[in-house]
């Protein structure tokens, strides 16, 4: 799979055209840092913004090494453990790539609770819209303060969905997500069958904003 997906990666890119490339991570459920490693290693950013680095940016050698050095189980935030976070810092560090925070210190959150409710309010409903907004308008405003480098941007796949700000993104760029027998994912399959996962590339242009598929 990932032979395949570098191959298809550096057929786009041949093109010489593209600047950003946005990659939907699953948070863990599959490896995201083998695709995000393959898309360094081929587009070879000047700037990766990774989504759960959140305000943090790393852009010396000496900030990655303390990074990397925290205890796994410290808290980096309300959301995560520096050691949630590692791998894909590990691999800008590798790359010697300075990477940014894309996203509100926090995730707007308080605490854990909204990790285990399983139903909403109706006005729960209008407060967690809420957030997911403001989140991706943080997102783009990044994103689109770093359209002078070539930058890799790494954020949960949720936030490609189809009415999500950041595909409104004025900008031509790639599009990588995983797929699970066609479907883009959003969250783990049920009854996961390792033989029917992809890796999607789409390009996005100003003129053509394609529905995913």
């Amino acid at each position: 799979m990932i032979q395949k997906f570098n191959e298809q990666l550096t057929k786009e890119l041949s093109e010489g055209d593209i600047n950003l490339i946005v990659f939907g991570e699953t948070h863990g459920f599959f490896d995201d840092s083998l695709v995000q490693e393959e898309i360094i290693k081929t587009f070879k950013p000047e700037l990766f913004l990774y989504e759960m680095l959140e305000e943090t940016t790393l852009d010396t050698t000496d900030k990655r090494k303390e990074f990397l050095e925290t205890p796994d189980d410290a808290e980096f935030s309300v959301i995560s453990t520096f050691g949630e976070l590692k791998k894909t810092v590990a691999l800008a560090d590798k790359y010697k790539l300075t990477i940014s925070g894309n996203d509100i210190k926090d995730m707007c959150r308080k605490n854990k609770e909204f990790l285990t409710k399983t139903t909403l309010t109706p006005e729960e409903e209008v407060e967690e819209q809420n957030i997911l907004n403001k989140r991706e308008e943080c997102q783009v405003k990044r994103i689109t303060e770093s359209f002078e480098k070539k930058t890799l941007v790494s954020v949960g796949a949720y936030h490609l969905r189809m009415d999500s700000t950041l595909m409104k993104i004025q900008e031509n760029y790639l599009l990588i997500y995983f797929a699970y027998n066609g479907e883009q994912l959003f969250e783990p399959p049920e009854n996961f069958d390792k033989g029917g996962v992809s890796i999607k590339i789409q390009r996005i242009s100003n003129n053509d904003r394609q529905k995913i598929c």
